[in-house]
């Protein structure tokens, strides 16, 4: 059972009007370096990026009830497991502060838009 849900929208178009304008400073405040190296790899820049930051905001919305200071978005990086599922990887010390939860994650991308869904679960 979900204890605690968070999901984000952000608009494609937006993410390549930053990109054009900010380029590498936006990926530097956004992307972990792991997930900016799978970036420069893509030709589908600004939807990857929609879809990392959609993510990224749905999941600090879910552990909300859990932390008492907003952790950076580069701080949190979202990495895909062999079968290609995103999975969520936390810093150390966050990740020993919520040894408790089971934190999923899913990102849908359209044309336009890219939306993230995120539900954390104590474990028992």
């Amino acid at each position: 059972m979900a204890d605690s849900i968070g999901i984000d929208i952000a608009e494609v178009a937006r993410f390549q009007r930053l990109l054009d304008r900010y380029g590498d400073r936006l990926v530097a405040r956004v992307l972990s370096s792991d997930e900016a190296q799978m970036l420069a790899r893509r030709r589908d820049r600004a939807v990857f990026l929609a879809g990392r930051f959609a993510a990224k905001e749905a999941i600090i919305k879910a552990l909300g009830k859990y932390l008492s200071a907003r952790p950076s978005m580069i701080s949190i990086a979202i990495l895909n497991d062999a079968s290609g599922r995103p999975r969520v990887r936390l810093p150390d010390t966050l990740a020993a502060e919520l040894a408790r939860v089971q934190i999923e994650v899913s990102i849908s991308h359209e044309r336009s838009h890219a939306v993230s869904l995120a539900v954390c679960t104590e474990k028992s």
